[in-house]
């Protein structure tokens, strides 16, 4: 693979602040960490131009050096966008078409960063955010339609809130032949212990998670999906989803809605542990969203295989996983970015992988993943309406 800064990228932002995606991404490629290169990282395009869609309304970042713009941690209101495209000389552009053509009246640009996570947007009746993410997509693409030629685009995190529009994405990039590639950090920075030998007959998983039934129930989601898709016969689907939420997520575990031995393996790899007694623990969370700690959403899969998500906020600030093999065979671990984590450093493995694809036009994974988890977390998100209710869900068919 030839090293070339000559890659022209574009970076399609909702929101540029310290500790945003678009900051833990795409600051990364104009600056690289030193700790990056541990995770497989280092910059062999250029960022030529950069849309963002939200400005923060403080500029004080604009006063201090550039040292020191990390120092605050996750900051939403400081603006970020402006002094790095100063900084780094990227042009910063008013709207996507112009990002693509450099100003031009063609696409001028050799693969697209879409990074529609964060900012200020809304959530609707079933707590997902509607994060403009296919709309930034058509926009790109009809710079694609108009130019008579496409580049590899990779979307940060699921495609989009609503399902209909992420087969629709998916349609369009296989239409117009790009490289697409979507998902998040998480896949790229998890491994299970012991390693799950391939093609594995895998009967059960139980993973758990912080945070938000959706924001982080599809890191969640995606990195089960990417030990479980492995198994013997791929990724048939999924047929049906139950969703349980507060006391009912416990009464549902005693049931038997998922194995409680998988359960305790998962949580026993977990190293941020709030201290006291789980229950109470999630009761006082700050919820996130109005779902509140905890939720658990159990997805039967069409071989057979069962696979739970349980949201653990307020006593874990981990991702865990915990798989079955059909021999007895136990593999299990925490996510482990965050034992050497300097400015998000799993970051630069997603970084990594993005950039090969841009310049091989081979993503790392099926975008069939990425299609399956969005359309998963949307219906467990509408599953949460009718907790306990078993869903049936032939839209989940997605198999590869």
């Amino acid at each position: 693979m030839t090293a070339t800064n000559d890659f022209k990228i574009a970076a399609i932002c909702t929101a540029y602040y310290p500790a945003s995606h678009a900051d833990v991404i795409v600051s990364r490629w104009l600056e690289p960490h030193p700790a990056d290169a541990a995770w497989g990282w280092q910059p062999r395009t250029r960022i030529a131009s950069l849309y963002v869609a939200q400005f923060q309304p403080d500029q004080s970042l604009d006063d201090l050096p550039k040292s020191q713009w990390r120092t605050f941690g996750y900051k939403p209101g400081l603006e970020l966008a402006r002094p790095t495209a100063r900084e780094f000389d990227v042009p910063l552009f008013d709207t996507i078409r112009a990002a693509l053509t450099l100003g031009s009246d063609r696409l001028a640009v050799d693969g697209v960063l879409l990074i529609g996570e964060h900012g200020d947007y809304p959530r609707n009746d079933y707590g997902q955010i509607l994060y403009p993410r296919k709309e930034f997509f058509d926009q790109i693409v009809a710079v694609f339609r108009e130019s008579g030629r496409s580049v590899p685009v990779f979307c940060d995190k699921h495609l989009s809130w609503n399902m209909a529009w992420a087969q629709e994405m998916v349609e369009t990039a296989r239409e117009l032949g790009f490289p697409f590639m979507a998902g998040s950090s998480v896949p790229y920075s998890m491994r299970l212990q012991p390693p799950l030998p391939p093609g594995a007959d895998i009967v059960e998983g139980v993973a758990l998670y912080y945070v938000g039934s959706e924001v982080y129930g599809f890191h969640s989601l995606e990195a089960m999906q990417t030990f479980v898709e492995t198994r013997d016969g791929g990724e048939a689907g999924i047929v049906a989803i139950t969703a349980y939420k507060g006391d009912d997520v416990w009464a549902a575990m005693d049931d038997g809605a998922w194995s409680r031995d998988l359960f305790d393996a998962a949580l026993a790899t977990c190293a941020d542990v709030t201290p006291g007694d789980i229950r109470e623990n999630c009761k006082r969370a700050s919820p996130y969203d109005r779902h509140g700690s905890p939720t658990a959403f159990v997805l039967e899969h069409a071989d057979g295989l069962r696979t739970a998500h349980v949201l653990l906020d307020g006593h874990i600030h981990d991702f865990a996983l915990a798989v079955r093999e059909r021999n007895g065979a136990v593999h299990a671990n925490r996510w482990e970015a965050g034992d050497s984590d300097v400015f998000y450093a799993h970051f630069a493995a997603l970084d990594a992988k993005i950039q090969d694809m841009f310049l091989t036009s081979q993503p790392p994974a099926p975008i069939e993943r990425t299609l399956l988890t969005t359309m998963t977390i949307a219906s467990c998100m509408h599953a949460l309406d009718t907790p306990g209710v078993r869903i049936e869900t032939p839209h989940l068919g997605v198999a590869y």
